[in-house]
């Protein structure tokens, strides 16, 4: 029954590497995205989404390897020797989650900061923008008064 659970164990962290690999090509999708000269924010919003789907499934695995776990874990205790391969192959699985794990976190990490710095460069664009169209309005306003006649300069006495 314990090798049953193992084997349950290993596929679920070959699982949890797939789902993973998932995230890490959309992570770097959303970069390639930022870096655009015009990001396009509804792409990157259904990327969010997608992400967000992935990472619920990345939490339900999380859930059935502990669940997993928790019932063999005195088992495997009590028969390191026994399940010795079992146990190698799941380490080394969960060191390769690990780290891709890390990797993802880096990612996120440069995407935000991209993120931040697009969003940063769009409001000082609208401040731009509303500059621009004050001054244009000024313009268009003293550019009308210059031709009218003050009414106190004509000659109204007849």
């Amino acid at each position: 029954m314990t090798e049953q659970y193992l084997k349950n164990l290993i596929e679920n962290m070959e699982q949890k590497k797939a789902v993973l690999m998932s995230i890490k090509e959309s992570t770097a999708k959303q970069a390639k995205a930022m870096q655009t000269e015009d990001p396009d924010w509804k792409a990157f919003d259904a990327m969010l989404d997608e992400k967000g789907e992935l990472i619920d499934k990345l939490n339900s695995l999380d859930d059935a390897f502990n669940a997993i776990f928790d019932r063999i874990k005195d088992d495997l205790l009590a028969n390191k020797a026994k399940y010795k391969t079992e146990i190698n192959r799941l380490q080394e699985q969960i060191r390769e989650v690990t780290s891709l794990s890390t990797s993802i976190q880096a990612d996120e990490l440069r995407n935000r900061d991209l993120v931040t710095n697009r969003i940063n460069e769009s409001r000082q664009k609208i401040r731009q923008d509303r500059k621009t169209i004050n001054v244009t309005g000024k313009y268009y306003n003293a550019m009308n008064k210059i031709n009218l006649i003050d009414p106190q300069l004509m000659d109204t006495k007849k």
